[in-house]
Protein backbone atom coordinates (compact mmCIF):
# COMPACT_ATOMS: atom_id res chain seq x y z
CA UNK A 1 0.00 0.00 0.00
CA UNK A 2 1.37 3.41 -0.99
CA UNK A 3 0.64 6.30 1.35
CA UNK A 4 1.12 9.30 -0.93
CA UNK A 5 1.30 12.92 0.11
CA UNK A 6 0.71 15.55 -2.59
CA UNK A 7 1.42 19.11 -1.51
CA UNK A 8 -0.41 21.49 -3.81
CA UNK A 9 -2.65 18.56 -4.66
CA UNK A 10 -5.69 20.73 -5.45
CA UNK A 11 -3.81 22.94 -7.93
CA UNK A 12 -3.52 22.79 -11.70
CA UNK A 13 -1.07 19.89 -11.98
CA UNK A 14 -1.62 18.51 -8.49
CA UNK A 15 -5.37 17.92 -8.83
CA UNK A 16 -5.00 15.92 -12.01
CA UNK A 17 -2.05 13.98 -10.62
CA UNK A 18 -4.03 13.15 -7.47
CA UNK A 19 -6.98 12.03 -9.58
CA UNK A 20 -4.76 9.78 -11.68
CA UNK A 21 -3.10 8.21 -8.64
CA UNK A 22 -6.54 7.69 -7.05
CA UNK A 23 -7.43 5.24 -9.82
CA UNK A 24 -5.11 2.70 -8.20
CA UNK A 25 -6.86 1.16 -5.18
CA UNK A 26 -3.47 0.43 -3.62
CA UNK A 27 -2.84 4.16 -3.18
CA UNK A 28 -3.97 6.15 -0.15
CA UNK A 29 -3.63 9.86 -0.82
CA UNK A 30 -3.35 12.89 1.42
CA UNK A 31 -3.66 16.37 -0.12
CA UNK A 32 -2.25 19.48 1.55
CA UNK A 33 -3.31 22.70 -0.13
CA UNK A 34 -4.40 26.27 0.59
CA UNK A 35 -7.10 26.11 -2.15
CA UNK A 36 -5.95 29.34 -3.76
CA UNK A 37 -7.22 30.10 -7.25
CA UNK A 38 -4.11 31.73 -8.75
CA UNK A 39 -2.71 28.95 -10.91
CA UNK A 40 -5.55 26.53 -11.42
CA UNK A 41 -9.17 25.98 -10.51
CA UNK A 42 -9.03 24.17 -7.13
CA UNK A 43 -10.33 20.61 -7.23
CA UNK A 44 -10.28 17.80 -4.67
CA UNK A 45 -11.23 14.21 -5.36
CA UNK A 46 -13.58 13.25 -2.49
CA UNK A 47 -11.83 9.87 -2.26
CA UNK A 48 -8.71 11.53 -0.91
CA UNK A 49 -7.91 12.83 2.55
CA UNK A 50 -7.37 16.57 2.78
CA UNK A 51 -5.69 19.09 5.05
CA UNK A 52 -6.21 22.75 4.29
CA UNK A 53 -3.10 24.68 5.21
CA UNK A 54 0.37 25.92 4.35
CA UNK A 55 3.52 23.83 4.17
CA UNK A 56 5.16 26.66 6.16
CA UNK A 57 2.91 25.88 9.13
CA UNK A 58 4.68 23.51 11.52
CA UNK A 59 1.31 22.26 12.76
CA UNK A 60 0.59 21.07 9.21
CA UNK A 61 4.03 19.47 9.00
CA UNK A 62 3.32 17.62 12.25
CA UNK A 63 0.01 16.33 10.91
CA UNK A 64 1.79 15.03 7.82
CA UNK A 65 4.41 13.34 10.00
CA UNK A 66 1.70 11.55 11.99
CA UNK A 67 0.10 10.31 8.75
CA UNK A 68 3.52 8.90 7.69
CA UNK A 69 3.53 9.05 3.88
CA UNK A 70 6.03 6.76 2.16
CA UNK A 71 5.90 8.78 -1.07
CA UNK A 72 5.90 12.58 -1.26
CA UNK A 73 5.02 14.64 -4.32
CA UNK A 74 6.00 18.20 -3.50
CA UNK A 75 4.10 20.49 -5.88
CA UNK A 76 3.02 23.27 -3.50
CA UNK A 77 4.53 26.54 -4.68
CA UNK A 78 4.03 30.09 -5.72
CA UNK A 79 4.13 29.08 -9.36
CA UNK A 80 3.97 32.26 -11.43
CA UNK A 81 7.00 34.14 -12.69
CA UNK A 82 5.26 37.52 -12.78
CA UNK A 83 3.33 36.85 -9.60
CA UNK A 84 6.57 36.43 -7.64
CA UNK A 85 7.14 40.17 -7.89
CA UNK A 86 3.80 40.93 -6.24
CA UNK A 87 4.95 39.26 -3.02
CA UNK A 88 8.64 38.26 -3.15
CA UNK A 89 8.70 37.24 0.51
CA UNK A 90 5.90 34.72 0.03
CA UNK A 91 7.56 33.37 -3.12
CA UNK A 92 10.92 32.85 -1.44
CA UNK A 93 9.45 31.37 1.74
CA UNK A 94 7.05 28.96 0.04
CA UNK A 95 9.38 27.75 -2.70
CA UNK A 96 12.57 27.79 -0.64
CA UNK A 97 11.87 27.31 3.06
CA UNK A 98 8.74 25.25 2.40
CA UNK A 99 10.80 22.79 0.37
CA UNK A 100 13.44 22.76 3.12
CA UNK A 101 10.78 21.71 5.64
CA UNK A 102 9.36 18.97 3.37
CA UNK A 103 12.80 17.55 2.56
CA UNK A 104 13.69 17.40 6.26
CA UNK A 105 10.39 15.68 6.97
CA UNK A 106 11.07 13.10 4.25
CA UNK A 107 14.46 12.37 5.82
CA UNK A 108 13.03 12.16 9.33
CA UNK A 109 10.28 9.66 8.47
CA UNK A 110 12.49 7.60 6.10
CA UNK A 111 10.23 8.31 3.15
CA UNK A 112 10.84 5.95 0.21
CA UNK A 113 10.49 8.52 -2.59
CA UNK A 114 10.45 12.30 -2.85
CA UNK A 115 9.34 13.90 -6.15
CA UNK A 116 9.80 17.65 -6.58
CA UNK A 117 8.44 19.77 -9.42
CA UNK A 118 10.99 22.45 -10.18
CA UNK A 119 10.83 24.68 -13.26
CA UNK A 120 12.52 25.58 -16.53
CA UNK A 121 12.76 29.12 -15.12
CA UNK A 122 15.90 28.11 -13.21
CA UNK A 123 17.86 28.20 -16.50
CA UNK A 124 16.94 31.72 -17.55
CA UNK A 125 17.40 32.94 -21.11
CA UNK A 126 19.64 30.70 -23.19
CA UNK A 127 19.63 31.53 -26.89
CA UNK A 128 23.00 30.01 -27.80
CA UNK A 129 22.20 26.33 -27.58
CA UNK A 130 19.65 23.66 -26.80
CA UNK A 131 19.71 23.25 -23.05
CA UNK A 132 19.84 19.96 -21.18
CA UNK A 133 20.01 18.88 -17.55
CA UNK A 134 23.70 19.89 -17.36
CA UNK A 135 23.19 23.43 -18.65
CA UNK A 136 24.35 26.20 -16.30
CA UNK A 137 21.62 27.51 -14.01
CA UNK A 138 21.19 31.31 -14.42
CA UNK A 139 17.60 32.29 -13.53
CA UNK A 140 16.22 35.59 -14.83
CA UNK A 141 13.40 35.77 -12.30
CA UNK A 142 12.72 35.70 -8.58
CA UNK A 143 10.60 32.64 -9.25
CA UNK A 144 13.53 30.82 -10.86
CA UNK A 145 15.78 31.71 -7.93
CA UNK A 146 13.28 30.48 -5.34
CA UNK A 147 12.59 27.20 -7.12
CA UNK A 148 16.30 26.52 -7.56
CA UNK A 149 16.83 27.17 -3.86
CA UNK A 150 14.34 24.36 -3.31
CA UNK A 151 16.49 22.08 -5.48
CA UNK A 152 19.58 22.98 -3.47
CA UNK A 153 17.87 22.22 -0.18
CA UNK A 154 16.74 18.86 -1.53
CA UNK A 155 20.24 18.02 -2.75
CA UNK A 156 21.79 19.00 0.57
CA UNK A 157 19.28 17.15 2.73
CA UNK A 158 18.33 14.06 0.72
CA UNK A 159 21.03 13.14 -1.80
CA UNK A 160 23.12 11.14 0.70
CA UNK A 161 20.09 9.40 2.22
CA UNK A 162 18.08 6.31 1.26
CA UNK A 163 15.23 8.51 0.03
CA UNK A 164 14.96 8.12 -3.74
CA UNK A 165 14.65 11.66 -5.03
CA UNK A 166 13.46 12.87 -8.44
CA UNK A 167 13.49 16.49 -9.56
CA UNK A 168 11.42 17.41 -12.62
CA UNK A 169 12.20 20.79 -14.16
CA UNK A 170 8.77 21.28 -15.66
CA UNK A 171 8.48 23.37 -18.84
CA UNK A 172 5.46 25.56 -19.65
CA UNK A 173 2.49 23.31 -18.92
CA UNK A 174 -0.99 24.20 -20.15
CA UNK A 175 -4.45 22.74 -20.55
CA UNK A 176 -7.91 22.35 -18.99
CA UNK A 177 -8.04 23.28 -15.35
CA UNK A 178 -6.02 26.47 -15.54
CA UNK A 179 -7.63 29.58 -14.11
CA UNK A 180 -8.36 31.68 -17.19
CA UNK A 181 -9.06 34.68 -14.99
CA UNK A 182 -5.41 34.85 -13.95
CA UNK A 183 -3.51 36.91 -16.52
CA UNK A 184 -0.18 36.63 -14.68
CA UNK A 185 0.54 32.94 -15.15
CA UNK A 186 0.83 30.65 -18.15
CA UNK A 187 1.45 32.06 -21.63
CA UNK A 188 -0.97 29.70 -23.37
CA UNK A 189 -3.64 30.26 -20.71
CA UNK A 190 -3.29 34.04 -20.93
CA UNK A 191 -3.64 34.19 -24.71
CA UNK A 192 -6.56 31.73 -24.66
CA UNK A 193 -8.23 33.81 -21.97
CA UNK A 194 -8.33 36.84 -24.24
CA UNK A 195 -10.11 34.77 -26.91
CA UNK A 196 -12.50 33.35 -24.30
CA UNK A 197 -13.41 36.88 -23.19
CA UNK A 198 -13.57 38.24 -26.77
CA UNK A 199 -10.84 40.76 -26.03
CA UNK A 200 -7.71 41.72 -27.99
CA UNK A 201 -4.69 39.53 -27.29
CA UNK A 202 -2.11 41.55 -25.37
CA UNK A 203 1.47 40.33 -25.78
CA UNK A 204 4.00 41.63 -23.28
CA UNK A 205 7.33 41.30 -25.05
CA UNK A 206 8.62 40.18 -28.43
CA UNK A 207 6.68 37.87 -30.74
CA UNK A 208 10.04 36.22 -31.46
CA UNK A 209 10.33 34.78 -27.95
CA UNK A 210 10.12 31.00 -27.77
CA UNK A 211 9.25 28.22 -25.37
CA UNK A 212 8.68 24.47 -25.06
CA UNK A 213 5.09 23.66 -24.08
CA UNK A 214 3.78 20.53 -22.35
CA UNK A 215 0.13 19.48 -22.34
CA UNK A 216 -1.19 18.74 -18.85
CA UNK A 217 -1.96 15.06 -19.55
CA UNK A 218 1.64 14.40 -20.61
CA UNK A 219 3.04 16.10 -17.53
CA UNK A 220 0.78 14.08 -15.23
CA UNK A 221 1.57 10.76 -16.95
CA UNK A 222 5.29 11.23 -16.38
CA UNK A 223 4.92 12.29 -12.76
CA UNK A 224 2.49 9.46 -12.01
CA UNK A 225 4.66 6.79 -13.62
CA UNK A 226 7.83 7.93 -11.83
CA UNK A 227 7.01 6.09 -8.60
CA UNK A 228 7.01 2.67 -10.31
CA UNK A 229 9.78 3.31 -12.84
CA UNK A 230 12.61 0.86 -12.23
CA UNK A 231 14.88 2.73 -14.64
CA UNK A 232 15.28 5.64 -12.23
CA UNK A 233 18.35 5.97 -10.02
CA UNK A 234 18.37 7.24 -6.44
CA UNK A 235 18.81 10.92 -7.35
CA UNK A 236 17.54 12.05 -10.77
CA UNK A 237 17.01 15.41 -12.48
CA UNK A 238 14.89 15.71 -15.64
CA UNK A 239 13.82 18.41 -18.04
CA UNK A 240 10.12 17.62 -18.42
CA UNK A 241 9.69 19.03 -21.91
CA UNK A 242 8.09 18.14 -25.23
CA UNK A 243 11.31 19.21 -27.02
CA UNK A 244 9.26 21.24 -29.53
CA UNK A 245 10.43 24.84 -30.01
CA UNK A 246 7.42 27.16 -30.42
CA UNK A 247 7.65 30.89 -31.11
CA UNK A 248 5.12 33.23 -29.52
CA UNK A 249 3.90 34.38 -32.93
CA UNK A 250 3.26 30.76 -33.98
CA UNK A 251 1.53 29.97 -30.71
CA UNK A 252 -0.91 32.83 -31.33
CA UNK A 253 -1.42 31.73 -34.93
CA UNK A 254 -2.35 28.23 -33.75
CA UNK A 255 -4.80 29.61 -31.19
CA UNK A 256 -6.48 31.81 -33.81
CA UNK A 257 -6.48 29.03 -36.41
CA UNK A 258 -8.33 26.65 -34.13
CA UNK A 259 -10.94 29.33 -33.45
CA UNK A 260 -11.38 29.98 -37.20
CA UNK A 261 -10.31 33.56 -36.63
CA UNK A 262 -8.30 35.09 -39.47
CA UNK A 263 -8.33 38.67 -38.24
CA UNK A 264 -7.99 39.35 -34.56
CA UNK A 265 -6.55 42.33 -32.78
CA UNK A 266 -3.15 41.57 -31.28
CA UNK A 267 -1.51 44.31 -29.22
CA UNK A 268 2.24 43.92 -28.76
CA UNK A 269 3.84 45.82 -25.89
CA UNK A 270 7.61 46.20 -26.06
CA UNK A 271 8.03 46.04 -22.31
CA UNK A 272 7.83 42.47 -21.06
CA UNK A 273 6.93 41.23 -17.61
CA UNK A 274 9.49 41.32 -14.76
CA UNK A 275 11.96 38.43 -14.95
CA UNK A 276 10.62 37.19 -18.29
CA UNK A 277 13.11 35.02 -20.20
CA UNK A 278 13.44 35.66 -23.93
CA UNK A 279 13.68 32.02 -24.82
CA UNK A 280 14.54 28.51 -23.76
CA UNK A 281 14.47 25.28 -25.69
CA UNK A 282 15.57 21.87 -24.44
CA UNK A 283 16.04 18.38 -25.70
CA UNK A 284 14.41 15.55 -23.75
CA UNK A 285 16.85 12.78 -24.55
CA UNK A 286 17.45 11.85 -20.93
CA UNK A 287 13.74 11.97 -20.10
CA UNK A 288 12.92 9.66 -23.02
CA UNK A 289 15.74 7.33 -22.04
CA UNK A 290 14.13 6.78 -18.65
CA UNK A 291 10.49 7.12 -19.84
CA UNK A 292 10.69 5.48 -23.32
CA UNK A 293 6.94 5.05 -23.75
CA UNK A 294 6.06 8.73 -23.45
CA UNK A 295 4.64 10.42 -26.55
CA UNK A 296 3.92 14.11 -26.30
CA UNK A 297 0.76 15.75 -27.59
CA UNK A 298 1.58 18.40 -30.21
CA UNK A 299 0.84 22.06 -29.54
CA UNK A 300 -1.84 21.92 -32.25
CA UNK A 301 -3.57 18.91 -30.66
CA UNK A 302 -3.18 20.39 -27.20
CA UNK A 303 -4.79 23.71 -28.11
CA UNK A 304 -7.67 21.88 -29.76
CA UNK A 305 -8.28 19.79 -26.61
CA UNK A 306 -7.90 22.90 -24.46
CA UNK A 307 -10.60 24.81 -26.34
CA UNK A 308 -12.99 21.88 -26.22
CA UNK A 309 -13.06 22.62 -22.50
CA UNK A 310 -12.83 26.43 -22.72
CA UNK A 311 -15.91 26.64 -24.93
CA UNK A 312 -17.98 25.07 -22.14
CA UNK A 313 -17.02 27.76 -19.62
CA UNK A 314 -19.30 30.64 -18.64
CA UNK A 315 -17.58 34.02 -18.58
CA UNK A 316 -17.43 34.39 -14.83
CA UNK A 317 -14.85 34.74 -12.08
CA UNK A 318 -15.73 31.65 -10.08
CA UNK A 319 -15.07 28.55 -12.21
CA UNK A 320 -14.75 25.92 -9.46
CA UNK A 321 -17.73 23.94 -10.74
CA UNK A 322 -16.21 23.81 -14.21
CA UNK A 323 -13.02 21.95 -13.44
CA UNK A 324 -12.40 19.38 -16.22
CA UNK A 325 -12.46 16.52 -13.70
CA UNK A 326 -16.08 17.33 -12.93
CA UNK A 327 -17.17 16.52 -16.48
CA UNK A 328 -19.09 13.27 -16.91
CA UNK A 329 -20.79 12.36 -20.20
CA UNK A 330 -20.69 16.02 -21.29
CA UNK A 331 -22.60 17.12 -18.21
CA UNK A 332 -21.25 18.91 -15.19
CA UNK A 333 -21.45 17.02 -11.92
CA UNK A 334 -21.82 18.87 -8.69
CA UNK A 335 -18.56 19.62 -6.91
CA UNK A 336 -17.47 17.14 -4.24
CA UNK A 337 -15.89 19.87 -2.13
CA UNK A 338 -18.51 19.52 0.62
CA UNK A 339 -17.68 15.82 1.09
CA UNK A 340 -14.00 16.13 1.92
CA UNK A 341 -12.31 13.87 4.41
CA UNK A 342 -10.16 15.66 6.94
CA UNK A 343 -7.39 14.39 9.19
Amino acid sequence: MNRILITGGAGFIGAQLANKLSENKKNQILIVDLLKKKGGIPYLNPKNKFIKGSILDLKIINKIEKWKPNIIYHLAAQSGGEGAYDDPKSDLLTNGYGTFLLANLAKKINCKKFIYTSTVAIYGTNIKKIIDEKTEVKPDSLYGVSKYSGELFIRQILKQTAVKTYIFRVFNTYGPGENLNNLKKGMVSIFCSYIWKNKPIIVKGSLSRYRNFVYIEDCVKILESSINNNKLCSFEIFNLTSEKKVYVKDLISNILKFNNTKKYKVIVKKNGTPGDSFGYHSNNKYLKKKFPKIKFISIEQGIKKYFEWIKLLPKKQNLKRYHPLLVLKNKWEKSGLCFLYRV
